[in-house]
């Protein structure tokens, strides 16, 4: 005769006895159950026929999912891949100009050709200030035009170039200068080009007065002097640091002194500036240049890092 207890639910308690989760009691009674009950006994003996031999996937299906995932990973890689190299490439669009003059000249004629067309730039010297590139540059189709033109370094040691100074000049051997403001710091640079063997030496001229105020009366001209090294040169200068010099060197106290000019001088200390003025005037005059910042080059290399991401975890996801 059946125990008391109804197949339903010894067939509902059977998982839990199978995993030892039920009581003495209850075990008593379903093993009772069992003796009488041929259907339970049954139901039981196959839900532990596929615990102790489960069913096994097919192998086919099994190569089928691992190559799945490997496809998945595979994918994954590819878009890690994919993404960098396209902000290399769209950082590098930017950044892309080496040390080599040709390569500068042409990234300086690029720069300036919307402002001026016809111009043609031929680097001269090259001087550096932390990570910010200094190069002067002539002007190969009109011969009276010369210029700075500032580069920044970017992360793949390539160089970018973000602003230009154009100036004419009315002499055959030419000492110019250039003001620049890098890391919100003051420079002066002076470009020196076809500078004679009487040359001896470049003055920076300073305006200034001897008394406080303006008078035209207590106004003179201070020069600070450097050797010339070569016929050929490029040095940037700390603002401050010539600016100390003007006033230590002065025999009398000076006062609203600023730099305005640059003169040249032979071996006695003589000025011979104007021994060099070119026959026929140049046209003077001076242009600058600038380029807006990197803001929307940032956003789409981040829009590129995103959308990398996102389909990265994508393939990653189970």
């Amino acid at each position: 005769m059946k125990s008391d207890m109804k197949c339903s639910i010894v067939q509902d308690l059977l998982p839990n006895y199978i995993e030892k989760l039920t009581s003495e009691d209850t075990n008593h009674a379903i093993e009772d159950h069992f003796r009488t009950c041929e259907v339970c006994k049954k139901e039981y003996e196959k839900m532990i026929a596929v615990i102790i031999n489960p069913v096994k996937v097919p192998m086919i299906e099994l190569k089928f999912l691992k190559k799945v995932k490997r496809t998945k990973i595979f994918a994954a890689l590819l878009c890690i891949v994919l993404t960098l190299v396209l902000s290399y490439l769209l950082y590098s669009s930017e950044y892309h100009c080496s040390l080599d003059k040709g390569e500068l000249s042409t990234a300086v004629t690029e720069f300036i050709a919307p402002f001026k067309p016809s111009f043609n730039a031929y680097v001269l010297e090259t001087n550096t200030v932390g990570n910010t590139l200094i190069v002067s540059f002539k002007d190969q189709a009109s011969a009276d035009n010369y210029g700075i033109a500032i580069f920044v370094k970017g992360l793949n040691q390539k160089y970018r170039i973000i602003n230009t100074q154009i100036e004419a000049s009315d002499y055959s051997s030419v000492v110019q200068l250039f003001q620049l403001e890098i890391r919100n710091k003051l420079y002066y640079a002076v470009n020196g080009y076809n500078l004679t063997g009487d040359i001896l030496y470049y003055g920076l001229d300073y305006f200034a007065y001897e008394n406080p105020g303006s008078l035209s009366k207590d106004r003179v001209t201070q020069s600070v002097r450097f050797d010339v090294k070569n016929p050929q040169f490029l040095e940037i200068y700390p603002a401050d640091v010539i600016d100390h010099r003007v006033v230590s060197e002065s025999a009398k106290t000076l006062y609203e002194y600023h730099l305005i000019d640059t003169s040249l001088y032979d071996a006695n200390g003589n000025e011979i500036t104007e021994n060099f003025r070119n026959e026929s005037e140049s046209i003077r005059g001076g242009s600058g240049a600038g380029k807006a910042e990197l803001f929307m080059l940032y956003v789409y290399i981040a829009i590129i890092m995103g959308l990398g991401i996102i389909m990265t975890r994508y393939f990653l996801t189970e």
